[in-house]
């Protein structure tokens, strides 16, 4: 790739307080790339979500969500999955399912009935009324789980995971999160922009008047 030699003496001459505007553009456009790029990957999520919910509620059909995310909140899966890690789980069948797969489900469990629960199967057996049940437990505790899970209350396996998009998912959610994660880059950008827009202009002029001259 050839850069202009125009390019290069630009850059060149630029001054300290241009330099350190030019890398503050930079990085503040960077950044609202990576948020907007989270935020059109998320929209395809919720397309898939939302049209197979749609689909099966118009076919008549009571399933869960083909796709779904949380955000882990306790370390019992550490070290495969850690706090504030984000998982994308995907809808099985319970014969699809095998040991050492990780799974979401509602817990049946007398101490936390209803809580989602996020852990590994180690085991699997055919019921008597044909569905499959499972018995798991977190990576990181000592223990399996007291209950057995039904393939009816498992919302997915994991299929994969994001590291620490809790953390961003918590900052932005805050109103100085969001004012700072969103507003105010795109303010940088407008601004920067106005700025070389008009500088631009006044170059122009001054070239227009060296002509008539």
């Amino acid at each position: 790739m050839k850069i202009s030699a125009k390019y290069i003496s630009g850059h060149e001459n630029m001054s300290t307080f241009g330099k350190i505007k030019y890398l503050g553009h930079f990085i503040a456009k960077a950044f609202l790339y990576a948020v907007f790029s989270f935020f059109i990957i998320f929209g395809l999520f919720m397309t898939v979500y939302f049209g197979d919910l749609f689909y099966n509620f118009s076919k008549g059909n009571n399933k869960l969500p083909l796709f779904n995310a949380y955000v882990i909140v306790s370390p019992s899966m550490v070290p495969t999955i850690l706090v504030n890690d984000a998982i994308v789980v995907k809808r099985e069948a319970g014969v699809k399912l095998a040991i050492g797969d990780i799974i979401t489900f509602s817990s049946v469990d007398p101490s936390y009935p209803g809580l989602t629960v996020t852990h590994r199967i180690v085991g699997r057996q055919l019921s008597q009324s044909g569905d499959y049940i499972f018995r798991t437990k977190g990576d990181a505790n000592n223990i399996e789980d007291p209950s057995l899970v039904s393939e009816n209350n498992i919302y997915g396996r994991v299929i994969f995971k994001i590291p620490k998009l809790g953390y961003i998912r918590n900052f932005l959610l805050t109103s100085y999160g969001f004012l700072l994660g969103i507003v105010l880059p795109a303010l940088a950008i407008i601004v920067f922009d106005i700025l070389k827009f008009i500088t631009k202009c006044k170059n122009k002029q001054i070239d227009d008047e060296i002509d008539l001259i």
